[in-house]
């Protein structure tokens, strides 16, 4: 052994042995267990710390390749699993202080990007220094080292893409950040000199950490945790309890200062703020106490002057206008500290400090106004900020914040404007609550009535804007409303109307306050039968007023040059005044009785003292004077229209019915001449921003928005306008993107989308028979664009309409498919002379061929007519648009080198369209005209006829769908036949012999027989075979016990079906059909097969045939090879999930067959079924979601296993999951089988059991419970394991509890899961995985309290603590954030859910008040003290709310006490304001409920 130690030894330290073999030499004597060095892990340390350090201080030159070598040998030992076994023996190696000194400097090179090292083995070095205990102290040893690491680290996260080395190093880089910053935190917090960590953090660390800090979001792999502790070190080093003084000297006036420094002397950081400014650092206040506010509040003037400001702050001549943003961006976060930080109390500034704050915002406010910076959000964010700490310091400036950041602002930019929109609104709040809102409006009208290039200015309202205008002036009373009423109306009579004739801008202006005015009106509180008298005398006064000023500009325009720009601008704000005025005197007088309207009579004009000869006169210039003028002439006709049929009676009045039908048609007409192309524009619902490009879009949005009102009175022609417009927009329109644009703003196409999809259209039976036409004729066009289709006489006839006799379509036909039809009937002659035609058409064997872009047109087409309502069609139209797109079905085929998956795809619509058009109030209309036979044989003669094209596509998933679209349809085809009973048996009679004995049955079976194989061609025709007849058979079946001579008939046909399908099958699974069919398509036939001998054994034992009661399959032999093959193949490898869905529902049809019929070998196909789901389940190759997937079809088989069972094979069964739920295979690696085994217990407890199997299980359900529990608290030791695993097994006990409310009789048992539900971790990696384990855990609870209520007499506590864990975990989620640390919708969508759960919970606990009336207070103070910790998102802080209203609802006066005086300070305050808003909003309503509740 010596001579191995000397000899090695001495080789590492010969000068003569090459680097090459001394690292050979090395990895040997560290990893072969043959070499017993003493100490040999401090040698091998120590040779490699000399041989790194002295190449690196230049003593020893080393190849690139040992060097590399050295760095990947340090690593593996540091990693070695025998280095941990040697420290848990005791062993303390240690490394040498200059290793850490060359890590740092290898970083270093990093980040400056001059290092030809690997950079992930040197960090993986330094990662297993800092994550061992023994050898971490290399580092912790040394303060100045571990800061420098730190520091070095934050560059290389901070490190830019092109500097980065690899880009996959950033996981990496960020886990060694954050075990660097845990341990570097352990050893400041350590440091005995608080003065020294002050030192170094603000010289070394503030800078880097700050940075890494803005940089990194919570998306960001473990950001959140890295900036958590970021936090600590900077809050720990600069804002120490010792250091106050040192600040308080620094900030405060010399007076304060001495008067708080009095006492003995005392050492401390000089002057920590400068220290701090020096660095550019700024930073949320450390002290909290009101005594400390104003030490913040001088901290905060020393930060905001550090921004390059002088002290009266204004711009510094050194100040460089580019860096407005960040200095702006600096500014909003410290303002929002002060907000958050409570520093600024206005009361006491004022009495206590002379109004020093204020004094400072005031500069602040006066920086940011006269240093406007419009284009930048935060800008518009520092000024709200502002009006937030206090209203009157931007009031001597309130004109300059209106001009400059409202009405004449300049922003474009799409965060700025966002910005801007949430100041305004900020400040109309603020003005509506001290109820000054006219007060802003006075300075808004004296900007906008300034001398101004208005045509520069933008719109003063956006939709935004004007719906917070709305909410104010709702808010507000009504003189405030009026008041703003008054000032509009009086500025414009003083300002804008003496100097309004030929002046461009003033007629903008009086367009700007026409359209504010139109908003006003149509915003404040209607009159009504309570409303004051001085109300309602002010309110007539000004309608008045109003009124006096529309006559007056309609007079001005008399007799003036017409193309002239004021001219146009004043006819547009005289309209947009009258329709104002219109409306609103409509509302009044609708709702308020006392309300004297001026319009006593309806005239043309709709306004008193205008002469229909000058308001005709003034209409006809609304075309010259652009759209805006047309869209209010619109508006006004609509609301003659709607005054017309307030006060009339239509029916009996043909002048005023001939004066609706005009104006409809007026309205529809007006916009006609816009629609020859498809505008993609927006529009934001606002008439004032209706312009030439947007007039299309609110044109249309008048006339669908009206159509109950239009459509009675617009002609045919008329309606085909609309109906035009709705497909062009529907077809060519693109949906906007525009990302920048609100989701409130309209497109034509969005509009149209909403139409096609609105119950509304199908009331209007006129205009869905004008769109059902419209598309036919479109699909009739391009089919007519191919040569064959154009000479098409029976496509031709598709042109021709069928005249519909109202009220008469009952007297069709009511045998099938003809007979002798009067003259009432004649749409419906039309229409079997159609259908006769295309059948012909089709047995002819004639196809329209189609281009690619024809196929892509009518696919279009197909998309917009499977979104119409089938039962809004009259049986007529629903009868042509199922023969158009059965001929299409038919007869289209590709033309040319068309990819066939197109003509397919065309296809699977078809036939869609088809199966959902068979449904509703028009349900088997179609067999009026045309036999059932009929279509089902041109269907199916058409389909083989596409063997070509699909097995063009024979690979594709497109034949797959065309497939199952067209066995829906042929599904859906025979339930309208036996469900309509007439010529039922001769329908299927015909289509099954048709089957059985066609060309294509008998050719299959011949080429079977001959060759054992198939051509692709014959393979499809063999699979469309397949597939109809057992499609025939499934149907057949599912409709069995509705008759007994219907029952005969469907068993007979079902018999001759399986007479087919049988010798097909077995020869298909003697070749290679079987594969190539496909294993899921074949399984599914044999399923159908077994399924119909099951169910003629069932028909003939319930017909009383005793030999049939145990019957006999008929290819039993066949069932029992296919299914051992099955089984298989159900395990032994991955495969596609519709294939095990498939085989499971094959076996459970064979098993209930096999105990139908009882098969000898019932018991080893028990045993070998089950023993083959355990093993699928464990399938190590499943996924969670596909096993979602199977638990349905398992279930099903699970239920059938179960339902008979001998004693032996229920012992088996409990056997196997008694094997299965076992902790120790969890601890092993074996939590598939475990999860085997806890689904199939969940899917077993669910199942209805025999009466046998139903004891022994809930004999043994405490004991599966308990086994479950060890499962679920191993699982939780391993985070992974939890969604995997704990989840499935607590569902797994929930469905117990459910199965077993009655059973469980003893509550111990019941309480068990409360010491599991206790462990679940909450806070996990995903969205995903929290929700399905927060959802398990409230599925749990809520199963114990609403199905086990004995237990809570006992277990209340312990059912309260795991419900708080999930009160805690949805306050965590779901507080607010910062807008970079947001997460996804989806996460949102998480919360709303878990929250929704919680507030289920709480409602629940109050309806079963008995046991917890007594902890009711305690259940409020667990809410409220986790409420005091978070600022909840609204959405959620709804629902959690009302779901402790309910609890407060059991709380009497007594526990309220309680809580008041027991709470802590903060959580009472938060308390106190919940119980205010209980007070006003739930306990009022709900005492009004029980006044009226029996």
């Amino acid at each position: 052994m010596a001579a191995i130690y000397s000899g090695i030894h001495l080789k590492l330290k010969s000068p003569k042995t090459s680097w090459e073999d001394k690292l050979k030499l090395a990895r040997f004597a560290w990893i072969s267990p043959q070499c017993f060095l003493p100490n040999k892990e401090q040698v091998l340390f120590d040779w490699t710390s000399h041989a790194l350090t002295g190449y690196y201080s230049k003593k020893v030159e080393l190849p690139q390749q040992v060097l590399e070598g050295l760095w990947a040998y340090l690593d593996d030992i540091l990693h070695s699993k025998h280095l941990q076994k040697a420290i848990s023996q005791g062993k303390t190696p240690s490394l040498r202080t200059n290793i850490a000194q060359v890590v740092n400097d290898r970083i270093l090179e990093f980040v400056l990007g001059s290092s030809p090292l690997s950079a992930s083995t040197v960090l993986r070095c330094c990662h297993g220094i800092l994550s061992s205990s023994v050898l971490s102290v290399t580092y912790s040893t040394r303060y100045e080292l571990l800061v420098e690491l730190v520091a070095r680290l934050c560059g290389l996260a901070c490190a830019s893409p092109g500097q980065e080395p690899e880009a996959h190093l950033r996981p990496q880089v960020l886990e060694l950040l954050h075990l660097a910053l845990s341990s570097y935190l352990l050893v400041q917090r350590q440091q005995a000199n608080p003065n020294r960590v002050f030192a170094q953090v603000t010289a070394h660390l503030l800078q880097p950490l700050l940075l890494l800090r803005h940089l990194l979001t919570a998306q960001v792999h473990l950001g959140r945790e890295i900036r958590s502790r970021v936090d600590a070190v900077l809050q720990s080093a600069l804002f120490l309890p010792d250091h106050l003084l040192s600040y308080r000297e620094e900030l405060l006036p010399k007076k304060e200062a001495s008067a708080s420094t009095r006492g003995p002397a005392r050492k401390g950081v000089l002057t920590p703020v400068s220290s701090v400014l020096q660095r550019l650092f700024a930073l949320d206040t450390f002290c909290r106490s009101g005594d400390n506010k104003d030490v913040c509040f001088h901290l905060l003037t020393r930060l905001i002057t550090a921004l390059d400001l002088t002290e009266d702050l204004a711009p510094k001549d050194s100040f460089d206008p580019a860096n407005w943003s960040l200095a702006l961006l600096s500014l909003e976060n410290l303002l929002n500290l002060v907000l958050n930080g409570d520093v600024y109390n206005v009361a006491a500034d004022r009495i206590q400090h002379g109004e020093a704050q204020f004094n400072f915002y005031r500069k602040v406010a006066h920086l940011l106004l006269y240093s406007a910076q419009s284009g930048l959000p935060a800008w518009y964010r520092c000024l709200k900020a502002l009006l937030s700490l206090n209203h009157l310091v931007l009031e001597p400036d309130l004109d300059d914040l209106v001009s400059s950041a409202w009405v004449d602002h300049e922003c474009v930019e799409v965060r700025a404007r966002k910005a801007r929109e949430a100041l305004i609104t900020a400040v109309l709040q603020t003005y509506t609550k001290l109820r000054q809102l006219p007060r802003l409006f006075q300075e808004v009208l004296l900007v906008m009535c300034r001398p101004a290039a208005d045509e520069l200015r933008p719109p003063l309202l956006t939709a935004s804007l004007q719906r917070s205008l709305s909410q104010c002036l709702l808010e507000s009373p009504p003189s405030q409303s009026l008041e703003v009423w008054r000032l509009l109306l009086e500025n414009v009579q003083t300002y804008l109307l003496p100097d309004l004739e030929g002046k461009d801008d003033v007629a903008l202006k009086l367009l700007s306050l026409s359209g504010l005015l139109h908003v006003v009106l149509f915003s404040v509180r209607t009159l009504d039968s309570s409303s004051p008298l001085p109300v309602l005398r002010q309110t007539q006064s000004l309608m008045g007023e109003m009124l006096v000023l529309i006559t007056h500009l309609l007079r001005l325009l008399a007799g003036k040059d017409t193309a002239a720009l004021w001219f146009q601008t004043v006819h547009q704000a005289a309209l947009f005044l009258s329709y104002t005025w219109v409306e609103v005197d409509t509302v009044f007088e609708m709702h308020c009785i006392r309300y004297n309207s001026t319009l006593t009579e309806m005239g043309p004009s709709l306004l008193p003292g205008v002469g229909e000869e000058e308001w005709d006169q003034v209409l006809s210039l609304s075309q010259q004077c652009g759209h805006l003028s047309q869209f209010l002439q619109e508006q006004l006709t609509l609301q003659r229209m709607k005054k017309a049929l307030l006060r009339t009676s239509i029916s009996t009045d043909a002048d005023i019915r001939d004066d609706l039908c005009r104006d409809a048609q007026f309205i529809v007409r007006t916009g006609e001449a816009s629609f020859r192309e498809v505008s993609e524009e927006v529009w934001d619902g606002q008439v004032s921003s209706v312009v030439d490009t947007t007039y299309p879009v609110a044109h249309w949005f008048l006339v669908t928005s009206n159509l109950g009102l239009l459509t009675p009175y617009l002609s045919e022609e008329h309606l085909s306008h609309i109906a035009n417009i709705l497909l062009d927009s529907l077809l060519h329109g693109a949906t906007p993107d525009i990302p920048e644009k609100e989701a409130a703003h309209l497109s034509i196409a969005n509009i149209s989308k909403h139409l096609l999809g609105t119950p509304m259209l199908v009331e209007l039976s006129s205009l869905y028979s004008v769109i059902v036409q419209c598309l036919s004729k479109r699909i009739v066009g391009i089919l007519c664009r191919s040569e064959q289709g154009s000479q098409c006489q029976v496509l031709l006839s598709f042109g021709e309409e069928v005249q519909v006799i109202k009220g008469k379509e009952e007297g069709a036909a009511g045998s099938e498919g003809g007979g002798s039809h009067s003259e009432a009937s004649s749409p419906w002659s039309k229409l079997e002379a159609r259908a006769q035609a295309v059948l012909q058409f089709a047995k002819a064997d004639s196809k329209v061929p189609l281009t690619g872009s024809q196929l892509e047109s009518l696919a279009q087409i197909l998309q917009v007519t499977s979104a119409l309502c089938p039962d809004g069609m009259s049986p007529e139209d629903h009868s042509e648009c199922f023969l158009l797109l059965f001929f299409m079905a038919v007869s289209v085929q590709p033309q040319g080198d068309v990819e066939p998956s197109a003509v397919i795809g065309l296809l699977t619509d078809v036939y869609r369209l088809m199966t959902s058009l068979q449904s509703g109030s028009n349900f088997g209309t179609i067999l009026k005209v045309v036999h059932g036979s009929e279509l089902l044989e041109t269907c199916v003669s058409s389909v083989y006829s596409l063997s070509e094209c699909l097995t063009r596509s024979v690979d594709s998933p497109a034949r797959m769908a065309f497939i199952q679209a067209f066995q829906g349809f042929l599904q859906c085809l025979f339930r309208v036949i036996i469900n309509r009973r007439k010529s039922v048996r001769l329908n299927l009679e015909k289509f099954t012999t048709f089957m059985v004995e066609g060309e294509v049955a008998v050719s299959m079976l011949s080429r079977l027989r001959g060759r054992g194989d198939l051509e692709t061609e014959s393979l499809v025709s063999l699979q469309l075979l397949l597939a109809s007849l057992t499609e025939l058979c499934q149907t057949m079946m599912a409709n069995l016990g509705k008759s007994s001579k219907l029952d005969e008939t469907l068993v007979q046909l079902s018999d001759r079906a399986l007479c087919i399908l049988g010798p097909v099958v077995r020869l298909c699974l003697s070749g290679q059909a079987c594969e190539r069919l496909g294993q899921s398509f074949s399984v599914d036939v044999v399923t159908v097969m077994v399924q119909v001998e099951l169910s003629q054994i069932s028909t003939c034992a319930s017909d009383g045939d005793e030999q049939s009661k145990l019957g006999h399959l008929t290819h039993g032999e066949l069932y029992r090879s296919f299914a051992q093959q099955v089984l298989k193949e159900l395990c032994s490898a991955p495969r596609p999930i519709d294939f095990l869905c498939s085989s499971l529902r094959f076996l459970t049809a064979y098993y209930t067959a096999a105990m139908a019929t009882a098969e000898p070998n019932l018991p080893d196909l028990y045993a070998s079924v089950l023993q083959n789901l355990r093993m699928l389940l464990a399938a190590p190759w499943l996924s969670m979601s596909e096993l979602q997937q199977l638990q349905t079809p398992v279930k099903e088989l699970l239920a059938q296993l179960v339902s008979r069972s001998s004693q032996e094979q229920l012992i088996l069964l409990m056997g196997t999951l008694k094997e299965g739920l076992n902790a120790a295979l969890v601890r092993n690696g074996c939590s598939k089988d475990v999860l085997s085994a806890v689904t199939l217990t969940k899917l077993l407890a669910s199942c209805p059991l025999s009466e046998s199997c139903n004891k022994a299980f809930w004999f043994l359900a405490p004991q599966i419970i308990s086994a479950i529990i060890f499962v679920v608290q191993e699982c939780a030791k391993d985070l992974p394991l939890v969604g995997e695993l704990a989840v499935p097994a607590l569902e797994a006990v929930t469905v117990i509890l459910r199965q077993g409310e009655g059973v469980l009789s003893n509550p111990h048992h019941v309480g068990l899961v409360f010491s599991a539900l206790q462990l679940i971790p909450l806070e996990l990696p995903s969205e995903e995985a929290y929700h399905s384990a927060f959802h398990a855990v409230h599925e749990a609870l809520f199963a114990v309290i609403q199905c086990h209520p004995q237990v809570m007499l006992k277990a209340t506590p312990s059912f309260l603590n795991c419900f708080y864990r999930l009160v805690a975990s949805v306050m965590r989620e779901g507080r607010q954030r910062p807008e970079n640390d947001r997460g996804s919708e989806a996460d949102a969508e998480v919360g709303m859910k878990c929250a929704l759960l919680v507030e289920r919970m709480y409602t629940h606990i109050a309806s079963v008040a008995e046991g917890f009336t007594v902890l009711s207070s305690f259940i409020v103070a667990q809410y409220v003290s986790e409420l005091q910790k978070v600022t909840l998102h609204p959405d959620i802080k709804s629902h959690l709310t009302e779901g402790i209203y309910k609890i407060l609802d059991l709380c009497v006066e007594q526990d309220i006490k309680f809580l008041s005086s027991t709470l802590p300070l903060g959580v009472r305050e938060v308390f106190s304001e919940l119980y205010s808003s209980y007070t006003h909003y739930h306990k009022t309503q709900r005492q009004g409920e029980d006044k009226y509740t029996a």
